[in-house]
């Protein structure tokens, strides 16, 4: 009798044991910080969205936990913050961040790409080429990149041909935009994009390089009446995560954590072309002279910024090369044609 007993409580420690582990066991958090404000659409949405579809996949064993807006880190910040574990994951402009591997200035040159469409297609080649550097430099697997917009003009007066750009004063949020206006006959000013509608105001300069709907969501319209589209540069965010913490991942995980990212890298893309034509149809009722360079002239564009693209190139040696590679496919699948949307 006494060796039923004693066999019963030790089947029940043991069962407690185990329930007590289970209980134990703790959730791992991925705090993926966004530069986008909280409640921003698209930015700070898809990342939500992306840690909803994620956290409910891998049923409770990660959690995916957005801060939006400048929390836990600033945006000069997070790839040091990755690299150090402080954060776990990050949406960032990895053009930003060529202060600190210039290799990544090439996806911000000018006329790099023709369209949205064309930035789309490439961006796949792109993040093969650019994981093995984020890997090796900041301790960080990139996830997917996506290609938001094109970079183009908001100003007082109308630009349609190069003369025009003589003597403008642009407002430029980045080395790559500035040699854009400098070359065309402009003169570039970098400012912070929240200094851009005062600028503007005051007539300090004459306008701005800046995305469509980011004209559209600070207002910029109220004080500019002229846009010209031309498609001058892209802009992209691309998702990363601690290569440490990716690591130690199951492989399961690594897969929905992965698959997750690409989905939401398509279902951005998807949104931006959609975006785009909304956008438009938001400028006209904002009574908004839009023009769109038509190709011969954007192609005279394009050939006074060649020779320091090509220098660009050259400087980075084979890396450059396939860099160019990648989006001259993109660009002979889908070319300029003078409308911001290839049907």
């Amino acid at each position: 009798m006494f060796k039923k007993f004693l066999f019963f409580v030790i089947a029940v420690m043991t069962v407690a044991s185990l329930s007590m582990c289970k209980s134990e066991k703790k959730t791992q958090i991925l705090r993926l910080v966004v530069p986008s404000p909280a409640g921003d659409w698209p930015l700070t949405w898809i990342c939500e969205d992306y840690a909803k579809r994620f956290n409910e996949r891998v049923d409770g064993a990660y959690k995916i936990e957005v801060h939006a807006g400048g929390a836990l880190a600033k945006v000069p910040e997070y790839f040091d913050a990755i690299r150090t574990g402080s954060v776990e994951m990050a949406l960032a402009p990895w053009g930003f961040y060529s202060f600190m591997e210039p290799k990544l200035s090439l996806i911000e040159i000018p006329f790099l790409l023709d369209n949205q469409q064309a930035g789309a297609y490439s961006t796949t080649g792109l993040v093969k080429l650019y994981d093995p550097i984020l890997q090796e430099k900041f301790n960080m697997k990139g996830l997917g990149l996506m290609s938001l917009a094109g970079c183009e003009l908001l100003s007082r007066k109308p630009v349609k041909t190069l003369k025009d750009w003589k003597g403008l004063l642009v407002g430029t949020l980045s080395p790559s935009t500035s040699m854009l206006v400098k070359k065309l006959g402009g003169a570039p000013t970098v400012i912070n994009w929240m200094e851009f509608y005062e600028s503007l105001q005051k007539k300090i300069i004459d306008g701005v390089i800046n995305g469509t709907h980011s004209n559209l969501q600070i207002h910029l319209v109220d004080v500019c009446k002229y846009q010209t589209l031309f498609y001058g540069a892209n802009s992209w965010n691309g998702w990363s995560v601690n290569l440490d913490v990716f690591n130690d991942m199951p492989e399961d995980v690594q897969k929905i954590l992965q698959e997750e990212a690409d989905n939401s890298v398509e279902w951005m893309h998807k949104t931006m072309l959609e975006l785009d034509a909304d956008d438009m149809k938001r400028m006209k009722e904002q009574k908004i002279n839009v023009y769109t360079i038509p190709p011969a002239e954007r192609a005279k564009w394009v050939k006074v910024l060649e020779p320091y693209n090509e220098e660009q190139f050259a400087k980075f040696g084979e890396f450059g090369a396939k860099i160019k590679a990648i989006t001259e496919e993109a660009n002979k699948k889908y070319p300029y044609t003078g409308l911001t949307l290839k049907k």
